[in-house]
């Protein structure tokens, strides 16, 4: 009976702990501070969210702050998410008037932005990021047209309401065969002279943001053409990259810019803070590889290492290149090549190295190195690997879940090594909060110095516009603003960054 006592007063103060633990960190980081009541709801799956609750266990609290105006910003749009989200009065009022194509703005009380996806994960997370900063300039509301592939990855963002686009929505079967040369394409109808400019009777527009927009769909990023957007109740927007940087540069979102993020390169940090909880499967996937191999590591090293053309990096400059930014950084300890470990050691792991690669054989590579050999300082050195699948299927919904995993386990690395170009890295770089050693592409020779520190967090944005609107004329546009600027990985791509 006392053992019994001792058990449960035991239980008690570690549930006590544990409940001002999370409370302690949503009372600073309070952007995600609804996240807190769910710990007590009852319910179970994508309800409940294991992982909104628990990250404060695996992940070090953020050195960077949302400002009050954000987290305010966020409140109003939970709100109004509430209000306006699927299967709602309001939601089923813009439906009707979607299908008959009678748009009422007096009564119509509430807009949209439908995102629709492609390419990797990485690549949707990013646009999706863009597409909500988006609905919150805009006061919209965001909806995911969420495929299989995608299913079951997150928990939802917003709460007492989703952000899935229904099922019955009227242009579901559509949305996959939408193209840049749809009829009810923005940019495709600024081409043929088509836009009715009172847009009285315009329920919907199409909007294509992808990695080959061209010139007339880029005038999204125009003022005077947001004035015309403003009056369309229905946004079908499909996109893979980030679009949100040029955002930056218009001026009837500027105020509104400045002061829901004063430090600029922090956006992707606390909007995909925000946004992306593993689902409860993720989560246990996380979790269980996490305490396996990567627990007990007195410092975690993350090395995401994405490989684009095998003729242009093949695995030898590849693995050159790695090592190269190893001993440059001083990242990991030498081995000593003279001796040869007969037993692996029992002791406490020194530093744990995870590789996230598609390939093999550079995981291997460094294994077989501190696993044979050594170290110079006596430290023991662990690596693992979780996946291998050899090619990208993004259209699998199994890939996708080992994919979030991996990137969610990356960003609890204490020190990152990404690969550049490469969005898989940019993600988990933005949800760790810190600016990560680049490794830089390899074009025919192993790059001198093989790797560099970042200047920004921010992911890049690849396919940036080249038209200021207002000198109507194609300019670089990372040189309108100190705060745009080109990457560091992407030459002509354009990011955030602090001016100071």
């Amino acid at each position: 009976m006392k053992t019994f006592s001792k058990v449960g007063v035991c239980l008690i103060v570690f549930s006590v702990v544990f409940v001002v633990f999370i409370f302690q960190d949503t009372a600073f980081d309070s952007i995600t501070r609804f996240a807190t009541t769910s710990f007590f709801a009852t319910g179970s799956g994508e309800d409940f969210c294991l992982s909104r609750n628990q990250s404060v266990l695996y992940r070090k609290p953020s050195p960077h702050k949302p400002s009050s105006y954000l987290v305010s910003k966020l409140r109003s749009y939970e709100e109004l998410h509430k209000r306006c989200g699927p299967h709602t009065d309001s939601y089923k009022r813009s439906i009707k008037q979607l299908k008959s194509g009678q748009i009422d703005h007096n009564s119509s009380d509430c807009r949209y932005v439908v995102w629709v996806g492609l390419a990797g994960l990485g690549n949707r997370m990013l646009s999706i990021t863009s597409a909500f900063l988006y609905a919150l300039l805009t006061e919209r509301v965001l909806l995911i047209n969420q495929e299989y592939d995608m299913a079951g990855l997150f928990c939802e963002p917003f709460p007492n309401s989703s952000w899935i686009l229904p099922e019955d929505f009227p242009l579901k079967n559509k949305l996959r065969r939408f193209k840049q040369n749809y009829d009810h394409s923005y940019g495709k109808m600024l081409k043929d002279n088509e836009i009715n400019y009172s847009m009285k009777d315009q329920s919907y527009l199409y909007l294509y943001l992808s990695h080959d927009c061209d010139r007339h769909d880029q005038l999204f990023f125009c003022d005077q053409d947001q004035a015309l957007l403003s009056k369309v109740p229905w946004l079908i927007m499909k996109s893979n990259v980030y679009f949100l940087p040029p955002l930056f540069l218009m001026s009837s979102f500027d105020r509104e810019l400045n002061r829901l993020f004063p430090d600029k390169e922090t956006v992707f940090h606390h909007l995909g803070r925000y946004l992306f909880h593993p689902s409860d499967r993720v989560w246990g996937l996380i979790t269980q590889y996490y305490h396996d191999h990567l627990a007990n590591a007195e410092k975690r090293i993350g090395i995401q290492i994405r490989i684009f053309h095998t003729k242009t990096s093949p695995f030898g400059y590849v693995m050159d290149q790695i090592l190269a930014c190893i001993r440059k950084e001083k990242l990991l300890p030498e081995i000593d090549t003279e001796k040869s470990i007969a037993f692996p050691s029992k002791n406490q792991t020194s530093k744990v190295v995870l590789v996230t690669s598609l390939f093999r054989g550079y995981f291997e590579k460094l294994k077989k190195m501190y696993g044979e050999h050594p170290t110079m300082t006596g430290e023991v050195v662990s690596v693992y690997q979780p996946s291998h699948e050899g090619r990208q299927r993004s259209w699998w919904n199994s890939h996708n879940v080992q994919a979030w995993a991996e990137i969610y386990l990356l960003s609890l690395s204490d020190e990152l090594v990404t690969s550049a170009w490469s969005t898989f890295g940019y993600v988990a770089q933005g949800l760790r909060g810190t600016r990560p050693l680049i490794l830089y592409k390899i074009d025919g020779t192993i790059p001198d110095p093989p790797c560099g520190r970042g200047v920004s967090m921010e992911p890049c944005y690849h396919a940036p516009p080249t038209f200021d609107c207002k000198a109507k004329t194609n300019v670089d546009i990372a040189t309108l603003v100190p705060h745009v600027r080109h990457c560091e990985d992407i030459r002509w791509g354009i990011k955030l960054f602090n001016t100071s």
